[in-house]
């Protein structure tokens, strides 16, 4: 099958699931972002195996634990976010990445605070950031389940990463940032960017159509330059993370796109972000 044509239907199913999960309710939102959770952990311990200073046994370890972890991690931020249980629990959080060095002290390895360092890198790089976009789909008040904000950062992600790539592939030529990601472009970026900036007013005008709105315009377009800016950073942190294990791809699970942490990539920057612009504009 052609690659741009095995690409464009897996990513039409993706986008089916996501958009379907997100808009059913705060429980489909929950088992939807949770799963992600743990497959996105799951494939971040097969790319790095060979980095821990670890037997099997121990990397098996390792995995089950840090999914365990980052399952609590994100049912502690949802249940917070969505006024469950009180806001002080939010500290429990810190607790688990701190627990590794507890752990690493009962097994005898020759780099323990490399070990460390990649298994808390689980939970500050996927479950945190997967467990904040609670924040996008609960109001401040916790009691109502809104899908909006978090359904309008999708797209405006999904839409800098697909015009940045269809821009760069057809009119990139100066390169955006060649030592971490050889094939990324200026005229990509400014492609992307600039569809996305149009694509705000567009995701606006539906929210508008179906009287979803409560906020005025610009909110959305700084949540979408928020997006371009922090999607295009978290491209370019996992462009990083593969060189540097020497992959092309996180995974296989999506064909034409990779893994799971190939597809969210810019995501895990981006949720964080506009979460805390939410927060703080209390929007």
């Amino acid at each position: 099958m052609n690659e741009m044509l095995q690409r464009l239907i897996t990513g039409l199913l993706f986008v089916i699931v996501l958009v379907g999960g997100v808009i059913w309710n705060e429980y489909s939102f929950m088992l939807l972002f949770g799963m992600l959770t743990i497959l996105s952990i799951n494939e971040y311990y097969n790319i790095i195996q060979d980095k821990l200073n670890a037997g099997v046994d121990w990397r098996t370890l390792y995995k089950f634990l840090s999914t365990i972890f980052g399952v609590v991690i994100f049912a502690i931020i949802f249940l917070v976010s969505s006024g469950k249980i009180p806001l002080i629990y939010l500290s429990v959080v810190a607790f688990f990445p701190l627990c590794w060095f507890a752990i690493e002290m009962y097994h005898e390895s020759d780099s323990p605070f490399t070990n460390v360092c990649y298994n808390s890198m689980a939970l500050f790089y996927i479950a945190m950031p997967f467990g904040s976009a609670s924040f996008l789909v609960f109001k401040q008040s916790g009691d109502i389940y809104d899908f909006k904000y978090l359904l309008a950062i999708l797209f405006f992600a999904w839409s800098n990463d697909s015009f940045a790539y269809l821009v760069g592939k057809f009119f990139g030529k100066h390169k955006l940032f060649e030592r971490i990601s050889p094939k990324k472009t200026w005229e990509g970026f400014a492609g992307g960017a600039f569809f996305t900036i149009l694509f705000t007013y567009f995701v606006y005008q539906i929210f508008e159509y179906y009287n979803l709105n409560e906020v005025g315009y610009y909110h959305y377009l700084a949540l979408g330059i928020i997006t371009i800016i922090t999607s295009t950073y978290g491209d370019l942190a996992e462009s990083m993370i593969k060189r540097n294990l020497n992959i092309k791809d996180s995974g296989h699970a999506l064909p034409g796109h990779g893994g799971f942490l190939d597809r969210f990539d810019g995501l895990i920057f981006s949720i964080p972000a506009c979460s805390l612009y939410i927060i703080v504009t209390g929007i």
